[in-house]
């Protein structure tokens, strides 16, 4: 920094562009007013060392009797790039204008650069996770915010940020969530930690206690008490059924060769088709024993898909659905679900359209939030057009899944 100027000294050297006829501004820069001290003070810098810039932000250019939104509006229209200063009260405040407003917004912000600076440690709304920003406490901070504010957008095409609708965000998946107890045992359902919330998570999830419940209703699916769940145990009955097996094959033997030579007793000969039911029956228990694993594990994870729908029944409100396909991970993905809603109220009306909803969540919901995460479904897409953007939406799901049922 130029300390006879108090301005920085950039290099290479930035050379402020020229404004367009459209434009009046180079740059917006929306803030919350809690941070107003630290953002002067930038603009100060800015106008130091670029005598050239024309900044607009609120405090000095909004212009009086209009409401925040119209000045908002008008600003971002009239700047060649809109500068947004991330921390905790920009996204309890000033954020939540766009959010609420977001019709009146998307439209001049789909076509602006926004260039992201994280002041304070914040979590992201969704629209910005995909964000990279600039972070202040960078030694190259305001070089490289020079650079991306002034340069070409082709030469900084990496940097600038390209508002998206939340509508694009539908379909992906936010988080995979790893169970605590993924290395236990095939029988073991998984266990999943209930808070805090994932950071991935926290542009989605308004109450914690939502999550935690969730959660806390996946967990509850119980281990089986079998004694056949210790591996000690199902080898003593594959040996136990071993031998009563050979048992069973030598006596009907040995039954079925004396008999030809020596009169048998006859209650000798009874034994002959009990030997030969233990030769058939025991085999089927020894092959139960040893698959008893496999098939348990499958239980364990259909009664997990039940457990997962019925916490989706709190998390969908959300635009989030959960799903496993396993016991050790959960699929969290952000999907909109209103406008499949407004279809089953047409489809089922108002008296039934509840009912049906609920239903379609509590059987369908799990494995639909598993497909979106795998990008794969059990069918082509079906008709009518759905919506889901290069996709399958919900609605088209159920309806494909009760036909096939």
């Amino acid at each position: 920094m130029n300390t006879e100027t108090g301005t920085y000294d950039v290099s290479p050297v930035v050379s402020v562009p020229e404004l367009g006829k459209d434009h009046k501004y180079h740059v917006f820069i929306s803030y919350s007013s809690g941070d107003s001290v630290w953002v002067s003070n930038l603009i100060h810098i800015l106008e130091k060392t670029f005598p050239t810039v024309k900044i607009c932000f609120h405090e000095r250019d909004f212009v009086p009797g209009k409401t925040i939104i119209d000045n908002m509006i008008e600003c971002i229209q009239s700047s060649q790039k809109t500068v947004m200063v991330l921390s905790p009260d920009f996204v309890r405040s000033r954020w939540c204008l766009f959010e609420a407003n977001l019709s009146l917004f998307q439209d001049c912000i789909t076509h602006k650069d926004i260039v992201p600076i994280m002041l304070k440690p914040c979590q992201l709304p969704l629209h910005l996770c995909h964000l990279t920003y600039l972070e202040t406490d960078d030694e190259q901070f305001f070089h490289k915010l020079s650079q991306v504010l002034f340069s070409n957008n082709d030469q900084v095409a990496h940097s600038l940020i390209h508002y998206q609708s939340s509508l694009l965000y539908s379909g992906k998946t936010l988080l995979t969530l790893t169970a605590v107890n993924e290395e236990s045992e095939s029988w073991q359902p998984g266990v999943f930690s209930s808070t805090p919330v994932p950071d991935s998570l926290r542009a989605v999830v308004d109450n914690p206690q939502t999550y935690k419940q969730a959660i806390e209703i996946i967990n509850d699916v119980r281990p089986p008490t079998s004694c056949i769940r210790f591996t000690a145990c199902r080898v003593i009955i594959c040996v136990f059924c071993v031998l009563l097996t050979m048992f069973g094959i030598v006596l009907s033997a040995a039954i079925g060769i004396t008999s030809q030579y020596i009169q048998v007793c006859p209650r000798v000969l009874l034994a002959l088709p009990l030997g030969i039911a233990a030769a058939i029956c025991v085999p089927t228990i020894f092959i139960k024993t040893v698959c008893w694993n496999k098939q348990k594990a499958k239980t364990i994870i259909q009664a997990m898909k039940k457990k997962a729908c019925q916490a989706n029944l709190l998390l969908n409100n959300s635009s989030l659905l959960v799903g496993t396909s396993s016991k050790s991970q959960l699929f969290f993905v952000y999907v909109k679900l209103s406008d499949c809603k407004k279809t089953f109220q047409t489809v089922f009306g108002c008296v039934l359209s509840k009912n049906m909803w609920e239903k379609s969540i509590s059987t369908y919901s799990s494995d639909y939030a598993c497909c979106l995460a795998k990008k794969h479904f059990p069918f082509n897409s079906t008709e009518p057009p759905g919506h889901l953007k290069d996709g399958i939406c919900f609605c088209q799901y159920v309806a494909a899944q009760m036909k096939n049922d």
